[in-house]
């Protein structure tokens, strides 16, 4: 027995209908404005994800937005609210099937009732958002709010976007400035993403004062309401627009502000478009459209004067605005007397096998951080399905420890990415398509978790179909960064790297095809391996690319990964790929686990690997700092590649076999699993998969390019072909290692960044990136790569290295990665711990 675990007091249950999701509002000009409202993925912050000339996967974006429109909200209060300055959500945004969404559960911030409305004019180019502050204390109250968001990504190029204008003529924002335009650079004949104007309000000027105007310009990646907005480079994309309030108990206050939006733009229409919008933002500045706004909304905006909103004398008893309630507040509170907040699976199990505390307690301290941390306005999201027989499993466990049983991870909560087969609780995929579909047998790896006695707590979310790696946009919640909680968890693991580091379980499991494990664990300081293919067996996980798809273990720590792998690696019998695997690991992975293993010991460094495609270096910086761990562990950093006369990359081996792997994975899945058209899935090829129209809108394929057959299945013979190539993909990777460096002695390892830059804020989506990308060479030539914690950036984000291996080198790899994480650690500069999910007051 299952239940679905609520990822949001706002998010709309869905049904076996077409689910409701995500909104599109299309204007005048054909302009499709993708609005993050509460319908699924249930982002619900109000801001425009993108903007498109068509829906779906078929229109491209119209503007280089990439999540703008939201706000951040600071209260000066003593103590700091939960999520203050944080970008606001949950506000439960419903559409009225016109124009316009509006809040139905306010958020209370430390006291402040926060509501917004977001309205599209559909006869025009623009949007409008009225964000209402209400002082529910007995005391006044000074807040800063920023409205903005990103505009664009990387320091040029067609995704990108800088400050071009302001209403003073010029393209430095102050308080002076009404309206501040952005635009993408141009290229010739080829369309572009149109200009974009934010219209901020009266501008307080030497000639007509404001004490309403803008307060400030910040950066709304960084310390929003401390760092100054950036002109130049990636963090050119980021602007917040901040208006500082005082609220009297009691009151209300609101702030305006509309978004303009051009068409793609080439150079020879760039100039013609910009004026119009230009030409819009002005005359909304000076005279703001507020149709449709109740009296005391009007009467409470404070970032235009009465003037311009032509209010005379009419506002005498109106400054409260009418808001939804919020919902009560959740007392931070846990039943269980045992903190598990950082506790290792060893530390786990010490205490477990001293007495200090059972697995019952340990599961319901879990269940308790659940409640409280993954649900709600402001839950992450990060458990989609949660097994209603969790404690009924730890009182199992309780009793095999007692009878005598022993074993790693016995009596551990696990959570499972929730494209595991699990016989018994449903597997999604992250989408609606597979919504309650519930597997006749469990994963090869979920079956050895629970022969091992591991509390199976709940399914984890992913990004939909486990895709693209850079939001994990599940159907039932998207999943939001634990140490950083604006912005993305990255995916398709997300769900699985924010319980891990949120302390919402003790381990987990993920996949990976690009970079599903390594970017996940990359952001939440979180130890993973995109282990040798066959290390893990891929029997029952659902398939994105077959063959390159690699179910993994996630940790905190090196030795917990040593445990999990105890566990889940091994031989399939199901699994060809697997057959190499028990002569090749060790039967206890703590066995590897030695300070002294990178003594003498070679590591490549490839110089091309590390720089960030969006110019910054921040990220990098701090990682090029961490290679002096791996000295200090007694290695030497060995310069390899183009720099020495190599190459920066292995070889690509001649005769890549032909035919649709990505088609061939979902025909086996749907062979071997009878039990979907007994449950009612109309799902008989990949093509009903990728083309589902029960999937998120803004990836959902037309219908009419879905119109074509499956494609050919592959025979044996052209599966062993595939097979084989993968082996010669492994070689080739092998010589390259062994003749690397200008003495051509070859490395141990190769050593390669986690993540390139910061990571961007969870409401943008789509093609764009949410990270500086560059995946190892480990997915494609099916060899281990793993990942392990060395501190932050200069920006408060967990940084990574990531050490490449050849073909069933896993074992050694996990002792390379133990040594420098011994000593990163003893540097403070390891696994980090996040400060958002904190301990709960025990009560019992």
């Amino acid at each position: 027995m299952i239940t679905r675990l609520a990822v949001g007091l706002l998010l709309l249950a869905a049904s076996t209908s077409a689910p409701s999701a995500f909104t599109y509002v299309t204007d005048a000009s054909g302009t499709w404005w993708g609005i993050q409202d509460a319908a699924s993925p249930g982002v619900d912050t109000g801001s425009i994800r993108g903007t498109q000339i068509a829906p779906g996967q078929r229109g491209a974006f119209s503007t280089s937005i990439n999540g703008f429109g939201g706000i951040r909200v600071l209260v000066q209060a003593t103590p700091s609210p939960y999520m203050n300055g944080e970008v606001m959500r949950g506000f439960g945004l419903t559409f009225d099937g016109a124009d316009t969404f509006k809040t139905t559960r306010a958020i209370d911030l430390g006291g402040v009732l926060i509501s917004r409305t977001v309205y599209i004019n559909r006869g025009a180019n623009w949007g409008r958002w009225l964000d209402s502050f209400t002082n529910s204390t007995q005391a006044p109250l000074l807040i800063k709010v920023a409205f903005g968001g990103q505009s664009g990504l990387g320091a040029s190029g067609g995704n990108s976007s800088a400050m071009v204008n302001t209403s003073s003529g010029d393209a430095q924002v102050t308080a002076a400035d009404g309206w501040v335009e952005v635009a993408t650079p141009l290229d010739g004949d080829e369309p572009v993403g149109g200009p974009q104007a934010t219209v901020l309000g009266t501008p307080d000027t030497p000639d007509a004062a404001f004490d309403g105007a803008m307060t400030f310009a910040g950066h709304w990646l960084h310390d929003t309401f401390e760092t100054p907005l950036s002109y130049s480079g990636h963090d050119g994309n980021f602007q917040a627009y901040v208006n500082t309030l005082t609220l009297p108990p009691g009151q209300s206050r609101s702030l305006l502000h509309f978004v303009v939006v051009g068409p793609r733009v080439t150079a020879a229409s760039s100039a013609a478009a910009r004026r119009a919008v230009e030409s819009t933002a002005a005359a909304l500045a000076s005279a703001p459209d507020t149709r449709g706004l109740s009296a005391a909304e009007v009467c409470t905006i404070a970032n235009f004067s009465a003037r311009a909103l032509k209010r005379g004398g009419a506002c005498a008893g109106q400054q409260v605005v009418v808001q939804p309630p919020a919902p009560a507040p959740r007392p931070a509170r846990t039943s269980a007397r045992y903190d598990v907040v950082e506790k290792t699976i060893g530390a786990l199990q010490k205490d477990m096998e001293s007495g200090i505390v059972t697995s019952q307690e340990i599961a319901r301290a879990y269940l308790d951080r659940i409640e409280y941390y993954d649900r709600g306005q402001f839950g992450f999201h990060s458990i989609e399905v949660l097994a209603a027989d969790a404690l009924a499993q730890a009182q199992a466990a309780d009793a095999a420890r007692k009878a005598g049983q022993r074993g790693p991870l016995l009596g551990i909560p696990i959570v499972v990415k929730n494209n595991y087969d699990t016989r018994d609780m449903a597997t999604t995929n992250g989408s609606f398509t597979f919504e309650n579909f519930r597997p006749a047998r469990d994963a090869f790896q979920v079956a050895r978790l629970r022969a091992a006695g591991a509390v199976l707590l709940g399914k984890a979310a992913l990004e939909e179909y486990a895709t693209s790696g850079h939001y994990s946009n599940d159907a039932f919640g998207q999943v939001w960064n634990a140490f950083n909680p604006s912005k993305s968890a990255l995916g398709s693991s997300g769900g699985s790297a924010t319980a891990l580091a949120a302390s919402l379980a003790a381990g987990a499991l993920g996949s990976q095809t690009g970079d599903s494990l390594y970017a996940p664990a990359s952001a939440q300081s979180l130890v993973t391996l995109r282990g040798t293919d066959g290390l893990e067996s891929g029997t029952g996980i659902q398939p994105l690319t077959w063959l390159t798809d690699f179910g993994g273990a996630m940790a905190r720590s090196v030795s917990d990964l040593a445990d999990m792998l105890t566990v889940v690696a091994g031989t399939d019998p199901a699994d060809p790929a697997t057959a190499p695997a028990d002569a090749n690991i060790p039967k206890d992975w703590r066995t590897v686990l030695d300070i002294r293993a990178l003594e003498g010991k070679r590591i490549g460094f490839i110089a091309s690997a590390w720089v960030d495609p969006f110019g910054t270096s921040a990220t990098i910086d701090a990682e090029k700092q961490a290679l002096a761990f791996l000295e200090k562990a007694g290695a030497t950093i060995v310069e390899m590649g183009a720099t020495v006369g190599g190459l920066d990359a292995p070889p690509t081996p001649p005769g890549a076999p032909v035919g649709d792997i990505r088609s061939e994975g979902w025909m086996q899945y749907i062979e071997s699993h009878p039990e979907l058209e007994a449950q009612g899935f109309a799902i008989a090829s990949a093509v009903d998969v990728n083309c589902s129209q029960r999937k998120v809108p803004y990836v959902r394929a037309d219908p009419e390019s879905c119109a074509e057959a499956p494609a050919p299945r592959l025979s044996p013979a052209g599966i062993r072909a595939f097979r084989d190539y993968r082996v010669r993909r492994q070689q080739a990777l092998k010589e390259w290692m062994d003749t690397a460096g200008a003495d051509r002695r070859g490395v141990d390892a190769v050593v390669y960044p986690g993540l390139l830059s910061d990571v961007s804020v969870n409401d943008g989506g789509g093609s764009r990136a949410a990270f500086g990308r560059r995946d190892t060479p480990s997915a494609a030539y099916g060899s281990p790569t793993v990942v392990v914690p060395a501190g932050m950036n200069a920006h408060g984000q967990p940084v990574d290295i990531q050490l490449l291996g050849r073909a069933w080198d896993d074992p050694k790899l996990v002792g390379f990665a133990y040594a420098f994480e011994h000593y990163a650690t003893a540097a403070g500069k390891g696994h980090q711990i996040q400060t958002t999910a904190r301990t709960l007051e025990y009560k019992p």
